[in-house]
């Protein structure tokens, strides 16, 4: 799988969020409720939704925050 140079940030920018929010989530789940029977279905509810507000958050913070900070970086 190739990936054109115009959208490596989004691709990369949306794996790594999927890691980060199935981590947090996971971690707050437990935390939260415990291990029971219902443990996955709410684990897998909170990380979906914790997902599409994650993706679109970092790439606008990302897009302004590249664009804050490109004219201070040297070669």
């Amino acid at each position: 799988m190739r990936i054109a140079k115009k959208h490596e940030m989004k691709v990369t920018l949306s794996i790594m969020v999927l890691i980060m929010t199935f981590v947090v989530t996971f971690v707050s789940v437990m935390i939260n409720f415990g291990f029971h029977p219902g443990f996955l279905a709410k684990w897998m509810k909170m990380w979906w939704l914790a997902y599409i507000v994650a993706v679109p958050v970092v790439m606008v913070i990302m897009t302004v925050i590249k664009k804050t900070f490109t004219k201070y970086v040297v070669d």
